[in-house]
């Protein structure tokens, strides 16, 4: 059964922007899993949100949409979604809107909490999930009203790998009830037992894609150093600790002393909410409600707005660090607040093969462009210490390599960079890796060696 079918569509969002789906066309039936790959901002997100009939600006084109048709969509960013303060409500807001009972909410909404994997009391604030368990929260709150075309916008990017394998077993379930599933995706590779139709979003329309090989995200890049480099300075020192929040139990405790060092790249591996964003904010001086730690970050105490141009933090959502007019003006807004050269704006852009970009708003672009020019923003500073919070989410494998190639720059200029990230990064030559796994926060020295060598 055809649950949605677009016929020659035509899309753009103006303002520098060429049109970025052109004449398009897609048919979904009923049981279908689709998944559509391509370059980061090709236009794939735009692509759902048309589908879901949520797309804010007028499109050319048809679109058939069956009678039955009752579409879940679960956005890259989950925050952009949040309409309640607590877990519990949040799934029950769909049952509100179908005149659901509410005697029968709590067993729905815990039903659809556990086909997710998120096992967490209905009174839990979503403002203390990480970003990765916000989104199994929308999965389940799309899920809870059992959807018949279920979109999802980048999900292995923003999951765990047991993450991902929980989602494999869901949509599996999903399609065996015959409901549709649409995903966007820049690891194809996580889902393909899955997936029947694959699809490559190119210059405006969907062209047939090739199956990929499973398991094979971890060779997709092969990039090394070009030069030799020797960890020399302590830039930042953590004493065992417990680390916790105020009146809270600890997220995880730090048995051994640890410390980063100018001139290498140390990877921070845990799964969804083992407490990586938080680390990455106390480091940088502003992760609220924390107890007092034993962390020195360039020889001070970690605290706002102290370290200049010395230290720069990327966030997991990059539109909270974009807030001027043109991509161009937003990478040369810190260095003009800390008399750098304005050059190295546009000359980052060119390494990045960003020049097209510089006169568009950077709010305007997708999730993945917004991740990169946050970062570039910082890499412009230079810093003494760089600190990324899943940095690779949102972009495909031409920018994954632009951006290694830029962090491999800055650690041969004697940069030190902390980057945070659900599973080990086998396209990056990293110095080191931390893991947080089972409550603990450790030196994974072995393994970095074994990963390296591999």
């Amino acid at each position: 059964m055809k649950l949605i079918a677009l016929e020659g569509i035509h899309f753009g969002y103006g303002s520098h922007q060429s049109e970025i789906l052109d004449d398009l066309s897609l048919v979904i039936n009923a049981g279908e899993c689709h998944c559509i790959n391509g370059a980061t901002g090709s236009g794939k997100s735009s692509l759902l949100h048309l589908m879901s009939g949520q797309l804010s600006r007028p499109f050319e084109g048809d679109v058939y949409r069956d009678p039955s048709l009752l579409v879940g969509l679960v956005m890259q960013d989950p925050n952009a979604q949040v309409l309640r303060q607590n877990v519990g409500a949040e799934i029950a807001f769909g049952l509100e809107n179908l005149g659901v009972a509410a005697d029968l909410m709590v067993e729905k909404v815990q039903h659809s909490l556990r086909r997710v994997g998120l096992y967490t009391s209905l009174d839990t604030p979503v403002d203390v999930l990480s970003l990765g368990q916000k989104y199994r929260l929308m999965m389940a709150a799309q899920l809870v009203f059992n959807p018949t075309l279920l979109l999802l916008d980048e999900p292995w990017a923003q999951l765990d790998d047991s993450g991902v394998k929980e989602l494999n077993c869901v949509l599996k379930s999903l399609l065996d009830e015959g409901v549709a599933i649409v995903m966007v995706e820049h690891n194809p590779s996580a889902f393909v037992d899955l997936v029947e139709h694959f699809w490559l979003l190119e210059n405006g329309k969907l062209k047939a894609g090739q199956r990929p090989i499973a398991d094979s995200a971890a060779s997709v890049l092969n990039i090394s150093a070009s030069v030799n480099h020797r960890p020399s300075k302590v830039v930042a020192k953590l004493a065992p600790h417990q680390f916790r929040f105020v009146d809270q139990d600890p997220l995880f405790s730090c048995l051994q002393p640890l410390a980063l060092s100018s001139g290498e790249i140390v990877a921070l591996v845990g799964d969804n909410g083992a407490g990586k964003s938080s680390l990455l904010k106390t480091l940088a001086g502003i992760q609220a409600n924390i107890t007092h730690l034993p962390i020195t970050v360039l020889d001070k105490r970690p605290q706002l707005g102290i370290y200049g141009a010395a230290l720069g933090l990327l966030m997991q959502r990059p539109n909270r660090q974009l807030f001027e007019q043109t991509v161009l003006a937003e990478l040369q807004f810190s260095l003009k607040r800390f008399k750098l050269p304005l050059a190295r704006a546009e000359q980052i852009l060119v390494e990045l093969g960003l020049q097209d970009l510089a006169e568009c708003s950077p709010h305007k672009l997708s999730y993945g462009q917004q991740h990169i020019i946050a970062l570039a923003s910082l890499v412009c500073l230079r810093p003494k210490l760089l600190l990324l919070d899943d940095p690779f989410a949102g972009l495909d494998k031409q920018h994954v390599v632009k951006v290694v190639q830029l962090l491999l720059q800055l650690r041969a200029q004697g940069s030190c960079i902390l980057l945070s990230s659900h599973r080990s990064v086998p396209f990056l030559e990293v110095d080191r890796y931390w893991f947080i796994e089972s409550g603990y926060l450790r030196d994974g020295a072995e393994i970095t060696e074994q990963a390296n060598v591999g």
